[in-house]
């Protein structure tokens, strides 16, 4: 049994992520541990006003599943109000970004997968 939490993996304040700005807190809990095409499960954290810059996905598809506050999630230009909840799939290929726009942090669970062909 493999068991990760904020005890055994403490996680780290960054700035700017893909471009973005503002704060953000990322615990990366599993990673290699997997056995199937998961890349890894994260606990994200952006900053209320923060955002992560719009970037691509190849060869991968990311699930962010929003745990607390409001946001707004684009994906291939197109915007949507999340909150939580809410799941957001973005399939390689797509581009995507996300603000924490709504006077609250925002925490989510995000996870990547590799698309095997």
């Amino acid at each position: 049994m493999i068991v990760r939490g904020p005890e055994s993996v403490p996680g780290e304040w960054a700035q700017n992520s893909h471009g973005g700005h503002g704060d953000y807190f990322v615990r990366t809990l599993l990673t290699s541990e997997f056995k199937s095409s998961l890349r890894y499960l994260r606990d994200l954290t952006l900053k209320a006003g923060s955002s992560v810059g719009i970037h691509p996905h190849y060869g991968d598809e990311e699930l962010y599943f929003v745990m607390t506050g409001r946001g707004v999630m684009v994906v291939d230009g197109e915007e949507c109000t999340i909150g939580p909840g809410d799941v957001v799939l973005t399939n390689p290929g797509s581009s995507h970004g996300i603000r924490a726009e709504y006077g609250s942090d925002l925490r989510l669970v995000v996870v990547c997968a590799e698309v095997r062909q």
